[in-house]
């Protein structure tokens, strides 16, 4: 009976050290990963000229930003449905923007022929996509320009359930003031715009607006400079130029940079936002007003298409400079609504963004995509070609209200003269 009694308690404590034992408390599983550290909507932005809560490209994310492996949705890469596929995709988009090799690889997994055709500025895309049946699927509007299309109902509601890869993006990139909650829009590229200009044909690094507008300054470059062909970048920096917010809509104010843009005009080039990084590239020009990816792109080139120049230097005046996002949506009337959801959630996969942004050398939004650039790009970065905090304080979004219609007013008086 007392072997009986001990052979019972042996088999109770054998019972009790296998039901604690180890194996198992190593092996992940779906409580330790969750969405609680998933990026939610940032409670930055807003409708202010300064935008000192934006983005900021060159310091290292807060970790609850950096999103890993264990917080992106629980069923992974998009599940595709490839019978609910179009036979073709329409982009629309501005120039130098998406990789080609990006587009090939998209057509190559899902069989979608891509075409593109680009634009110079928001108003002009706008313009086209207004009246309807413009037979576009994805247009990368600026962030005011988002906000605009997606009042007049020019863009489509996002279905989140088709954009898992939404959780590599970074929270400060998400839930700006033109689209909170990112309703109808995807962050694809940020940046700055200022001037670039070729450091051996100036005696001393520029550093102001004064280098396009001052005439005593711009003369010896005449016809060498070019300006953006945009209504509200142009008047913004003249504005900027004059002390003003470049958002100013007093009369006064905007007289004055009217006539400072019309006693330009003589100096100029070109309005030019489509070639200015080749022309800067090849010495076509030594100056213009640029947006800082392609004044990376005139120092580094393109490859398959032009050199690059190690002389090209950017920077935001000291007067200020504009701060923009650019963002991927899809058209309302578009016939291919779930394809273009499918390449959406295609341009966020880290290593599709990484190859994206080295190719238009612009500043991802994409935490994961920008482990994997290269360094040389990081350095680029850190020479000016992102913007560092003191530069950001001088920076502005652009607004859009009732008010900056007479943008428009002056921007025809400038280019019709």
């Amino acid at each position: 009976m007392a072997r009986l009694k001990l052979s019972l308690v042996l088999l109770v404590v054998l019972l009790a050290v296998s039901a604690c034992g180890g194996g198992a408390s190593s092996e992940p599983t779906a409580a330790s990963g969750g969405a609680s550290s998933a990026p939610t909507a940032a409670s930055s932005g807003s409708t202010n000229a300064q935008a000192t809560s934006a983005p900021a490209p060159t310091q290292a994310a807060a970790p609850a930003d950096q999103p890993t492996a264990a917080s992106a949705p629980a069923a992974g890469e998009l599940q595709v449905d490839t019978s609910k596929l179009s036979k073709e995709l329409h982009i629309y988009n501005w120039a130098d923007y998406l990789n080609p090799e990006v587009l090939k690889s998209f057509e190559q997994e899902y069989g979608v022929k891509v075409t593109m055709e680009v634009y110079d500025n928001n108003e002009d895309m706008i313009a086209k996509i207004r009246p309807g049946n413009s037979g576009y699927d994805v247009v990368f509007p600026s962030d005011y320009a988002v906000e605009i299309m997606a009042r007049d109902k020019l863009i489509a509601t996002l279905d989140k359930s088709l954009l898992p890869n939404l959780a590599h993006l970074r929270k400060s990139n998400l839930d700006l003031y033109y689209d909170k909650g990112n309703v109808y829009s995807i962050p694809y590229n940020y940046g700055t715009t200022g001037l670039a200009y070729n450091k051996s044909k100036f005696s001393a690094p520029v550093d102001s607006w004064g280098a396009v507008f001052d005439p005593k300054q711009v003369e010896p470059y005449k016809g060498e400079v070019s300006m953006l062909d945009d209504e509200r970048e142009v008047p913004g920096a003249a504005l900027h130029y004059l002390g003003k917010s470049m958002n100013d809509t007093d009369p006064a104010n905007l007289k004055q940079a009217e006539d400072l843009l019309k006693a330009q005009k003589p100096f100029l080039a070109a309005y030019d936002s489509s070639n200015v990084s080749r022309k800067l590239a090849a010495g076509e020009i030594v100056i213009g007003q640029i947006y800082n990816n392609n004044a990376m792109q005139a120092r580094t080139g393109i490859d398959g298409d032009y050199s690059g120049n190690a002389d090209i230097v950017f920077v935001v005046p000291k007067e200020g400079g504009t701060i923009w996002q650019d963002n991927a949506c899809i058209v309302a009337d578009s016939p291919n609504i779930y394809t273009a959801h499918v390449f959406l959630n295609y341009l966020m996969r880290p290593e599709i963004a990484a190859k994206n942004t080295a190719f238009n050398q612009g500043i991802t939004p994409n935490a994961d995509a920008e482990k994997l650039l290269d360094p040389k790009i990081q350095q680029l970065y850190k020479e000016g070609f992102a913007p560092d905090d003191a530069t950001m304080k001088r920076l502005e979004w652009i607004v859009k209200n009732e008010k900056t219609v007479a943008f428009t007013d002056l921007w025809t008086a400038v280019k019709g003269e």
